[in-house]
């Protein structure tokens, strides 16, 4: 038990950097793959929730009031209008982008992102997340046959990140979407 423990601190430190070695490690059989999973999973979201409420609750009206930020927003409101257009993609897709993560959810506490939308994003992607790494550091292992050898296993975990992606298409990234498939379809 003592090493989920370890695990879960690491999860906080160092967030999804140590992740795959934890992964790797359940595949190799030293830990429980479903146990390291379900850690991952529930210490991401609530360090989101974390993250995001300091930002709303804590540096709100400290963070927008330093100087260089007034004069940021000031000097650069295409920036901030993109951000406040895009800010549910930009939520989304931070999940994907390593290093951008705790940045951009304090930032959805900051310029109040709806906590609701927020979370359901932030789900989505986890759990993207916690189905594709496993999936990649299998392949790493265990080479391209392993998908021959597994193919039934192979096939349902690539249709259950796929509906993943179609759900959280769904959530209003499907016009983001849309825009980049079919530019000359007009908006319903």
């Amino acid at each position: 038990m003592l090493e989920y423990t370890g695990i879960t601190i690491g999860l906080i430190l160092l967030g999804d950097a140590f992740f795959v070695p934890s992964i790797y490690l359940a595949i190799l059989g030293h830990l429980n793959l479903t146990m390291v999973l379900l850690i991952s999973f529930l210490v991401s979201n609530t360090m989101d929730i974390f993250w995001y409420h300091l930002g709303k609750m804590i540096l709100k009206g400290s963070f927008r009031s330093l100087s260089f930020i007034e004069k940021y927003e000031k000097n650069h409101p295409q920036v901030m209008e993109m951000f406040f257009k895009h800010q549910l993609k930009i939520v989304f897709w931070s999940r994907f982008l390593h290093g951008s993560g705790t940045s951009i959810m304090i930032l959805s506490g900051v310029y109040n992102v709806p906590f609701k939308k927020y979370m359901t994003l932030n789900f989505l992607s986890s759990l993207i997340v916690i189905f594709a790494v496993p999936l990649i550091v299998f392949f790493a292992r265990e080479g391209a046959s392993a998908v021959f050898d597994n193919i039934k296993i192979m096939e349902w975990i690539v249709a259950f990140i796929v509906l993943l992606i179609f759900i959280s298409i769904r959530f209003k990234l499907g016009t983001f979407v849309n825009k980049i498939l079919f530019p000359n379809k007009k908006a319903e």
